[in-house]
């Protein structure tokens, strides 16, 4: 059996920080043409990285996609546990308040789409945790262009 070192432990944090952050800020730059490709790659990145929830099947996910249900996938992925609210206005801007498992903190993000917003919230609160937990920079520096307030 191996038994990680802490050093290594902080590693895989901070590795796991680094590709949440990159496709944190894929999510708010990518257009509406793009949503099915950040939706299966949160399929695959964020599969067993759930707020607390299991089961996030990329087949699943898949299928939603062919027939256009872009927000019933990003639902699947956050998964049935998570608070958030989701609105659009009037220039075609989403945005989606993520509210964390403890209920001590929201967050805020932007997106071209309900989905990508959706996703890009769900992404903030998972690097929150991370962060909460020790593994990375203070929480109010992660997502500054994700958040709102």
């Amino acid at each position: 059996m191996t038994v990680r070192s802490d050093s290594s432990n902080h590693l895989d944090h901070r590795m796991r920080a680094t590709s949440l952050r990159d496709f944190l800020h894929d999510c708010i730059a990518s257009t509406a043409a793009e949503e099915a490709d950040r939706l299966r790659e949160a399929a695959r990145l964020l599969n067993g990285a759930k707020l607390d929830h299991g089961g996030n099947e990329p087949e699943a996910v898949e299928a939603m996609l062919a027939v256009g249900a872009g927000v019933s996938a990003a639902l699947a992925i956050i998964g049935d546990q998570a608070g958030f609210m989701l609105s659009r206005g009037g220039n075609g801007l989403c945005l989606a308040m993520f509210v964390l498992a403890d209920g001590t903190e929201d967050m805020v993000a932007e997106g071209a789409t309900p989905a990508l917003a959706l996703l890009a919230a769900h992404v903030s609160a998972l690097l929150c945790d991370l962060e909460q937990w020790g593994a990375t920079a203070p929480a109010r520096n992660v997502a500054t262009a994700a958040r709102l307030h």
